[in-house]
């Protein structure tokens, strides 16, 4: 007996995201159904140290701390944070990017401990 079953009607696309400066943002709002959707935000550190962002309400997909990807996340873990290690902070302003697959949260954490579930 053969379990094999063929698919048809998929489209695979190339998404380069060695270089994320060509991005555009669009303003939305959380909800059901927005995904996949590429989000931005900044957080000011006045002394680089390292650090574990998590993503509260988030439900799964890829983080970049200033152009580094720093993992996969995924609202069933087991870990509930992403280790952000003190040389990827800059003093000042830093860029987090966020592609989210499904639906987005509302806020990213910067924490000081690992919580690996």
């Amino acid at each position: 007996m053969s379990t094999e079953q063929k698919l048809f009607g998929w489209e695979i696309r190339l998404l380069p995201l060695d270089d994320l400066s060509g991005l555009r943002f669009a303003a939305a709002e959380p909800g059901p159904g927005l995904g996949p959707v590429f989000h931005h935000a900044t957080a000011t550190v006045t002394t680089p140290e390292d650090g574990f962002l998590a993503l509260p309400g988030w439900e799964k997909g890829v983080v970049w701390l200033n152009g580094f990807n720093l993992g996969r996340y995924w609202q069933i873990g087991p870990q509930q944070t992403l280790y952000a290690p003190k040389p990827l902070w800059r003093k000042g302003k830093n860029e987090i990017v966020v592609l989210e697959l499904h639906r987005p949260g509302t806020a990213i954490e910067i924490r000081p401990e690992a919580d690996l579930g």
